[in-house]
């Protein structure tokens, strides 16, 4: 169970170092952190500063799909070595997919995306076949 945490504990703090990463490309493609109109400022980025933004959106979503599908295993106590293992392939994945969002590894981003959604799946299913029937 302590693992499971530890990697819903990483996939949370994925949003706020893609949007660390964004403060450092609107500083660095505009001269200066916009505090006032920040989703502005977001907007006049280019390159890997827009990806950056895209990528912190993403984590945020991420972050819901896999919370819940740890939810779903906690509530059914389908804690196991599959679980175990889902979570920690899905948080190696993400780490694959920041990386690649951020360098514009479009085939690699879309295949990670994939990966890490089956692993979502994967606890939902294990969670859904736990209950007794």
């Amino acid at each position: 169970m302590l693992t499971v945490v530890i990697c819903l504990t990483c996939i949370a703090f994925m949003p706020y170092l893609a949007s660390s990463i964004g403060g450092y490309y609107r500083i660095s493609q505009t001269g200066k952190y916009d505090l006032v109109n920040p989703r502005v400022q977001a907007a006049t980025l280019v390159g890997a500063g827009a990806r950056s933004q895209y990528l912190h959106a993403n984590c945020w979503e991420a972050l819901g799909l896999f919370s819940a599908a740890v939810l779903a295993v906690f509530i059914t106590n389908a804690i196991n070595e599959t679980v175990t293992m889902l979570c920690i392939s899905f948080v190696v994945i993400r780490g694959v997919y920041f990386i690649a969002y951020l360098t514009n590894m479009a085939t690699l981003r879309f295949s990670a995306f994939g990966l890490g959604f089956a692993c979502c799946v994967g606890l939902f299913y294990t969670a859904i076949t736990t209950i007794p029937a």
